[in-house]
């Protein structure tokens, strides 16, 4: 689920973990600039990037990522909304299309403004794109007849995937392992699987937008970090008590880059349809507990807590980016905390520039922005 969602849980509060703006939110700042230009004051500005994704260079520098949304929605060009985004202060742009329309035109669009966006001060082609597709981590069966949705997506040249309600790790495998990969059988150093790749000869458009021959895209686009030349990452949303229940597994799976705990959407599952009160005209809905009392964030609730903790535990432990929602504010969701904490995917949320801002200077970021 998308941090609009989530926001809609508290009075004035971010939730907790989970995606960044959606749409509407990314509209609502459309008076801001897409980039201030402020820099790290330990920025190296001779910076050359050493790969097409700008995330993974940053993870495998030890450096945290920042995303924001696409901005992408009614009455918005996406062709020139991409240009625009490519000078983003986020590293990364969520493409949001759990809820959002799965409009595959206005998604390449969106890619070939970015590619003609002049580029990153960083020196990378665009930011990372992941979306959010509107299929979900049901079963097998159901992933089987739905990993035409991923090679899509890829074929539009976004470099990541996120899948919503990663309940079963077999479905999570065939999304990743089939639907995202190609067939070779001999990928350079990388660990053989059990599924075989379905993406086909042909991604002219995709490897144009990465500004590659077609041979190079195919050797190229894998998963990453299953494979290290691999430039595509795959995350997962462990956003419901059944994924709770498979989430060892579902996070073991090789190629795993991040994974969020959905904060929003678990506060439905645990919590219930009078968790959370009709805020009428106000826009803000009410969260209360079993007394009555109003909880200023439900993502501190012992039973959303503890569900953090496993999601975060478990990523430690395979090594796999964990997500969650940031601010500038202290308290437990500063960014500092949730950097401290092992956060390496921020959702800067209603913070925006202000919370990478301060993430940055913190963890003595190189990379220009």
């Amino acid at each position: 689920m998308d941090i609009n969602k989530r926001e809609l849980l508290v009075a004035g509060a971010v939730a907790g973990a989970g995606l960044a703006a959606t749409q509407a939110v990314a509209q609502g700042r459309a008076a801001r600039p897409v980039n201030s230009g402020r820099q790290p004051s330990s920025v190296d500005m001779t910076y050359k990037p050493r790969r097409l994704n700008k995330c993974i260079e940053l993870w495998e520098d030890g450096q945290p990522i920042y995303y924001t949304g696409s901005g992408v929605g009614p009455n918005v060009d996406p062709y020139e909304q991409g240009r625009k985004m490519c000078k983003t202060w986020a590293d990364a742009i969520s493409y949001e299309m759990e809820h959002g329309c799965f409009d595959l035109k206005e998604l390449r669009e969106f890619m070939r403004g970015l590619k003609d966006g002049g580029g990153t001060k960083s020196g990378h082609r665009f930011p990372t794109v992941f979306v959010s597709p509107p299929v979900i981590g049901l079963d097998e069966a159901y992933a089987r007849a739905n990993t035409w949705v991923i090679e899509q997506l890829l074929c539009t040249g976004v470099m990541g995937i996120h899948i919503c309600h990663a309940r079963d790790p077999r479905a999570i495998e065939t999304y990743m392992h089939m639907g995202a990969r190609y067939p070779f059988p001999d990928f350079p150093n990388t660990p053989k699987v059990r599924m075989r790749g379905l993406r086909g000869n042909s991604a002219s458009y995709a490897a144009d937008i990465w500004g590659v021959s077609g041979g190079t895209y195919q050797h190229i686009a894998d998963l990453w970090p299953l494979n290290p030349r691999g430039e595509i990452i795959f995350g997962v949303k462990i956003e419901d008590t059944y994924a709770d229940e498979t989430v060892a597994q579902t996070l073991a799976i090789p190629g795993m880059a991040m994974a969020e705990w959905g904060p929003g959407d678990h506060n439905l599952w645990l919590n219930g349809y009078h968790g959370v009160e009709d805020g009428g005209l106000s826009g803000h809905p009410v969260v209360r507990d079993a007394a009555g009392k109003v909880i200023a964030d439900v993502s501190a609730l012992p039973n959303m807590e503890a569900v953090r903790a496993r999601v975060l535990a478990e990523c430690k432990k395979n090594k796999v980016m964990f997500l969650n929602a940031a601010e500038t504010e202290p308290g437990h969701n500063n960014v500092v905390q949730q950097i401290r904490d092992g956060c390496m995917v921020v959702a800067a949320g209603q913070g925006g520039e202000d919370v990478a801002i301060m993430g940055r200077e913190f963890t003595k970021r190189r990379m220009p922005v």
